[in-house]
């Protein structure tokens, strides 16, 4: 939806400037100038925003097959000590697998907590660009 409401404005804004250009406002050619500018910047940050989605689904996928592969070690490791009757390191092994879970938890949580601070900072950035772009565009008048 959004793609598309960013595409209608970059073609009102092409269109203001054909305007513009053909009546010799000035005004309403910097206007639309400044509408497509604005429009690019929303589509090039929606593009971002789905590289980021895809990025983290991929390491999420990572993560888990990585906790598949290491919970199945040491399900492997738990059944060959406790055949051995060495209970006491199968236990400690138990422990071990709450110990590696935790840490792909807290990888997990850095990666969203990374991504919502770059989300931060983007957001920031294409108001900056918009202004920029806005008042780029006014002094060209």
């Amino acid at each position: 939806m959004a793609d598309f409401t960013d595409k209608a404005q970059e073609a009102v804004g092409r269109a203001k400037e054909a305007a513009g250009d053909l009546t010799g406002d000035d005004e309403l050619k910097a206007d639309g100038a400044a509408d497509t500018a604005e429009a690019k910047v929303k589509q090039g940050v929606d593009a971002v925003a789905e590289k980021a989605d895809d990025v983290k689904q991929a390491v999420g996928e990572a993560v888990d097959g990585a906790k598949q592969q290491l919970s199945g070690l040491a399900d492997d490791t738990t059944d060959a000590a406790r055949q051995l009757h060495l209970d006491e390191a199968a236990s400690t092994l138990g422990d071990t697998r709450v110990i590696v879970g935790a840490v792909a938890a807290a990888v997990l949580l850095a990666v969203v907590v990374r991504r919502r601070r770059a989300s931060n900072g983007r957001r920031a950035a294409v108001k900056r660009v918009a202004k920029t772009g806005i008042g780029r565009a006014l002094t060209r008048c």
